[in-house]
């Protein structure tokens, strides 16, 4: 039913655009890792867009027809529409080494560009407009790398050392810690994930890419869970074994990074 949908909507959807122009699909479907509660995420790349009267028409016809496909079981997400020098502006400086994520309301910690364009399914792009931001992103860069590493290594340890962090274990405040541990683990993601050369997949799908990883601390998926739904044992406080737990984590991916 995929396939039938994308022969129906990409026309309408090339209809919004004014002159060059790519039609891809991102999120899950992008990266292949859809299931059954996936909706669809088009993405449209132009030059620039229709306006007035045009606009309103293919509008109103586009959204009656999105209804019209959720009640056969596909939910589209509507169609991102984004002028193709924006796109070349803000990949310029990913990949110069000036990662900036935009603070999006839907996103936990900010939608990340090169998260986006890279694992995109194109599905029209006669003007290789999103094959050579792909290109672009082969092998990936070493500026980036290390800014995204540096960026995120120290607020690691800057954390592993915090007075703050360690009263606030000693205390139990479980609302700071919730926040604080759920980011740490956000930050150890994006180091290891540079540091194996995998861009960063986005809030969601975190844990399962790091079966990719080549470099990662020994039972890191477990230790992880552990940090983020952490459970007594014996006479410990679950805080303090948290607290240790992200603290020698943090050890060794710096360890990872040094070496």
């Amino acid at each position: 039913m995929l396939g039938e949908l994308i022969d129906y909507c990409v026309p309408m959807i090339r209809e919004f655009a004014e002159g060059k122009y790519s039609i891809t699909i991102g999120g899950s479907r992008g990266k292949k890792l859809s299931d059954g509660n996936s909706d669809v995420d088009f993405r449209l790349y132009a030059e620039d867009f229709i306006k007035g009267e045009r606009w309103d028409r293919n509008y109103i016809t586009y959204t009656k027809d999105l209804q019209y496909w959720e009640n056969r079981g596909l939910k589209i997400d509507g169609v991102w529409m984004r002028r193709i020098s924006e796109i070349d502006e803000k990949l310029n400086k990913w990949l110069s080494g000036s990662p900036e994520p935009e603070m999006l309301e839907w996103t936990i910690w900010g939608y990340y560009l090169p998260t986006d364009i890279y694992n995109q399914e194109i599905i029209e792009d006669p003007y290789n407009i999103a094959a050579d931001w792909k290109k672009r992103m082969e092998p990936y860069p070493e500026a980036m790398k290390t800014a995204v590493i540096n960026k995120h290594i120290n607020r690691l340890k800057y954390w592993k050392t915090d007075y703050h962090y360690r009263n606030k274990a000693a205390r139990k405040d479980i609302v700071f810690l919730a926040s604080l541990s759920a980011n740490i683990v956000h930050d150890i993601m994006q180091v290891l994930c540079a540091a194996n050369n995998i861009y960063f997949p986005g809030d969601g799908h975190n844990l399962s890419i790091s079966k990719y990883f080549f470099l990662k601390p020994d039972g890191l998926e477990e230790r992880i869970e552990f940090i983020l739904y952490p459970e007594p044992a014996g006479n410990y406080d679950k805080f303090e074994r948290q607290y240790n737990a992200i603290t020698g984590l943090i050890n060794e991916v710096e360890n990872i990074i040094k070496a």
